[in-house]
């Protein structure tokens, strides 16, 4: 699939610190010629948020449920989607492979995540932050699974989480057993430390730090 690589973000936030679909294992970094990113934000609150944001926005009619989209420095977005829905999932795959004109697998090959957190968490304990985790990661995990299964897609996906280890919200072992449980066939941790941009839930703050970098392998 020379020339067609492409890749997927879920729940995304802030334009300001988009996820990096670029980075890959060992401190390497590749092109990605087809982009999409998904946000469980309505378009409307999304605009709210990133008001700065030069965009073009178009309307999804080719789903059973018409979806908002827009085209933002030539990648796709597509609003409200829930990365735990795999009908969600795969009708924004398929509107963006459709965009493109490439085959979902394109999209599925690669998927990133950076720092999922469950709502209405953050005044809970350690336990019920990591229980509630816990099943977020799992269920995008198997809504993945499912939706490459909806869009015939049978190729090796990887899922690439940003994640710190120490994570009091999801440690590493946590993590590890989450996507386990979702179907992740393995999961592995790369030596190198990348630097990203991370942001409160509400995205009224953000800051630059070192993270861990793990690879689901379905």
């Amino acid at each position: 699939m020379i020339g067609q690589n492409g890749a997927t973000s879920v729940a995304e936030d802030k334009y300001a610190f988009k996820t990096d679909v670029s980075l890959v294992f060992g401190n390497q970094s590749v092109t990605r010629n087809y982009v999409l990113r998904t946000t469980l934000h309505s378009l409307s609150v999304w605009k709210t948020r990133n008001y700065a944001v030069a965009m073009s926005p178009f309307e999804d009619r080719s789903a059973s449920v018409s979806k908002e989209a827009a085209l933002i420095d030539n990648e796709t977005w597509t609003f409200g989607v829930d990365a735990t829905n795999a009908n969600d999932v795969a009708s924004s795959v398929k509107f963006a492979a459709n965009f493109y004109d490439v085959s979902p697998e394109v999209l599925l090959a690669n998927i990133y995540a950076k720092n999922l957190n469950a709502e209405n968490i953050d005044t809970k304990n350690d336990e019920v932050k990591i229980r509630a985790n816990k099943e977020l990661y799992s269920s995008t995990c198997e809504a993945i699974r499912k939706a490459a299964s909806i869009l015939g897609v049978s190729c090796q996906m990887n899922f690439y989480v940003f994640s710190k280890s120490n994570n009091p919200k999801i440690p590493r072992s946590e993590l590890s057993d989450a996507l386990i449980q979702g179907g992740a066939s393995s999961v592995a941790t790369d030596e190198f430390r990348p630097k990203v941009q991370v942001g409160n839930n509400s995205g009224t703050a953000s800051l630059t730090q070192r993270t861990n970098f793990h690879l689901a392998t379905l």
